[in-house]
């Protein structure tokens, strides 16, 4: 499994955070609107399926 710290997205209308480096979702974040932590958001479900998997 490849999880990091939580992480999220600023930009309006993201609604999930991820906590899987492998989640394409995640990694298509840009820079600018990265941010730590989870923002109260639910567990992306694609970085929750990767954490399953243990992948």
């Amino acid at each position: 499994m490849t999880k990091v710290a939580a992480f999220h997205s600023t930009r309006v209308g993201e609604k999930v955070h991820h906590n899987n480096n492998k989640c394409t979702e995640g990694n298509n974040i840009e820079k600018k609107y990265w941010k730590e932590g989870t923002g109260g958001l639910p567990l992306c479900s694609h970085c929750s399926k990767l954490n399953s998997e243990g992948k």
